[in-house]
């Protein structure tokens, strides 16, 4: 088979750079943990953690990643040193896409519990993630310095963190040397890793020891025949060597065990159809002109592609600072409804202030109603014994002025006696015997009369009293009278202030309900704007998306388009080489794709 130029070669092992970088080391998942709840932790609390670390595991099964990261929070709210909350609020935020967030988290695991490999391991993930390569090829090797705890660790130590460093660094940093380092080191540790000795040969390809790369090749398939891609690798390999036979034989093994590998079809179709006759020559004068037409195709595809990445990228702009506006408006409204929330907290201390004083108030008007209730006791009993009082006195008098008669008689007896004594003188004479039962009568009448005025005086004693004690109950009374006109002011001043007290507990009520509404009001505004939120982020994921297959279509378009280019030099310079008509500035114009890309 005659020679085939070396720049065919290069452009289509260009096409194969996409298909090496997808092929990665596939992680295992590890299984969910939880805290262990302490022994000292009360057996209610260590119930609650249990369930929400349930709802949290159900949570994020079913892809409710804010439910779970609530519900996390409240975990480490009842357990600070929960480490692993920590973590698994980095794996939620991963798993959303906020690889930032998840990096804090991550950072905050560590800070609990700096020991934590899988923490270290996922941080460097986050780190890939953000095209922060270098960041985390670092962070991985920092997690290659840890213990393992499990069998799950001891692989990801061994195998997995080792691959992604030579990986990251083969295709990402383009550092082919250490990557190829770290590839020996796996190998030393088990030999049997196929996969490790192909992308060894493809970092051997990358420093151009192609012989290198083949013998890697021949090993990997050693351990696995039908391994497609490690035959794929070894035909370009062996295609850099010269050894076209042997290259195209290898890429048949390639197609035959993958057979949608279009990069491989195209490869074998160039291969075996390229030569120096004249019926190849027309063949690729026609096919020259094919791939002209195919390349203007292309252009136009091109130029509608960036057209359209452009759009989506405005687009893209433009919901970024939709969402931008709707966090901050939210950040506004949960302001809002923070002072909305302090100032009812602030109307309930009132209510319930203005509540205590009512009472106190009512206790106030309760104590006076009966104080007030105990003086009207007094004044009806003060009333009652001055009736009583005025009763004796009326007596007293009746019974003065039936003595006062008594002696106005008695007094009318003791003039008619004294006349009587008179006549009886100058009867005496005559009547000792009568005068001498006069003077008994009037001795009688005498004493009757001191026995009178004795009681006279009595009498006007106890009417001495009876007006003194009068006077003390009027005085009584009055004072009474102005206890109870005092109490009777008390009591207008204690409805006022029930009033006003009233006043303004429905003053309260109303600023309560209109609080209230306006909670409302915000709280449907916050509805709202979570779901334009939510809304915004599904057109965000959908455009990425676009955008992600937009851009693979772009760059594996370029990647044609640059093969084509390439493909048109070399056939170019093959017609000009047939016809004779050679130049010395006849050589193949290479694509701007650099050999690096290649493989």
């Amino acid at each position: 088979m005659s020679k085939i130029p070396v720049q065919i070669g290069v452009a289509l092992a260009t096409l194969m750079t996409g298909g090496i970088a997808s092929a990665t080391v596939q992680t295992p998942i590890e299984p969910m943990k939880f805290d262990r709840t302490p022994t000292t932790m009360p057996i209610a609390q260590a119930q609650l953690l249990d369930q929400l670390w349930q709802q949290v595991s159900q949570l994020r099964g079913v892809g409710k990643y804010r439910e779970a990261i609530a519900i996390l929070e409240r975990i480490v709210q009842i357990q600070p040193e929960a480490f692993l909350a920590w973590y698994w609020r980095g794996e939620i935020f991963s798993s959303w896409g906020q690889y930032e967030s998840a990096i804090a988290s991550y950072d905050e695991a560590l800070r609990l519990q700096p020991s934590y490999l899988l923490a270290q391991y996922k941080k460097g993930q986050a780190l890939y993630e953000l095209q922060r390569y270098q960041a985390a090829v670092t962070t991985w090797q920092q997690t290659l310095t840890l213990n393992a705890e499990s069998e799950y660790e001891q692989t990801l130590i061994t195998t997995v963190i080792p691959k992604q460093i030579a990986q990251v660094l083969s295709y990402e940093l383009r550092q082919y040397n250490q990557a190829l380092s770290i590839y020996d080191q796996l190998l030393q540790i088990d030999e049997q890793m196929a996969s490790v000795w192909v992308e060894r040969a493809a970092a051997l390809y990358q420093l151009e020891r192609y012989q290198d790369a083949v013998a890697s090749c021949d090993q990997a398939l050693e351990l696995e025949p039908r391994n497609a891609l490690a035959w794929k690798r070894r035909g370009l390999a062996l295609y850099q060597l010269e050894r076209y036979e042997q290259a195209i034989a290898s890429l048949e093994r390639a197609a035959s065990f993958n057979g949608t590998d279009l990069e491989v079809t195209t490869l074998l179709s160039i291969l075996t159809t390229s030569g120096e006759s004249t019926t190849e020559v027309r063949g690729a004068q026609q096919r020259l002109v094919a791939l002209q037409a195919e390349i203007r195709t292309a252009e136009a595809r091109l130029e509608t592609l960036r057209n359209e990445r452009q759009t989506v990228t405005a687009q893209f702009e433009s919901s970024q600072s939709t969402m931008r506006q709707s966090q901050q408006r939210l950040v506004a409204l949960r302001e809002e409804i923070q002072t909305a929330q302090t100032q009812l907290q602030s109307f309930q201390v009132e209510i319930r202030e203005s509540r205590q004083q009512l009472i106190a108030i009512r206790e106030e008007i309760e104590t006076t109603q009966a104080q007030l209730e105990s003086s009207q006791a007094s004044v009806r009993q003060s009333q009652q014994r001055l009736v009583e009082v005025r009763e004796e006195i009326t007596s007293a008098q009746a019974q003065l002025t039936s003595l006062q008669s008594e002696r106005q008689t008695l007094e009318t007896q003791l003039v008619a006696v004294r006349s009587e004594i008179e006549t009886s003188q100058e009867r005496l004479e005559a009547s000792q015997a009568r005068l001498v039962a006069v003077r008994e009568e009037i001795e009688t009448v005498q004493e009757r009369l001191e026995s009178s005025q004795s009681s006279v005086r009595q009498s006007q004693q106890r009417l001495v009293e009876v007006r003194q004690e009068v006077s003390t109950t009027e005085a009584r009374v009055e004072s009474l009278q102005g206890e109870r006109q005092s109490l009777e002011a008390q009591l207008v001043a204690v409805r006022s202030e029930i009033e006003t007290a009233q006043e303004r507990l429905e003053v309260s009520r109303r600023e309560f309900s209109s609080v209230q509404q306006r909670l409302s009001t915000l709280q449907g505004e916050i509805q709202t704007t979570e779901q334009r939120i939510a809304t915004a982020r599904t057109e965000l994921r959908q455009l990425e998306e676009r955008k992600t297959v937009e851009a693979e279509t772009l760059q594996t378009l370029q990647v044609q388009y640059c093969g084509l280019q390439e493909d048109l030099s070399e056939l170019e310079v093959g017609i000009r080489r047939l016809r004779g008509a050679q130049l010395a500035s006849d050589a193949v114009q290479r694509c701007q794709l650099s050999d690096d890309d290649a493989f």
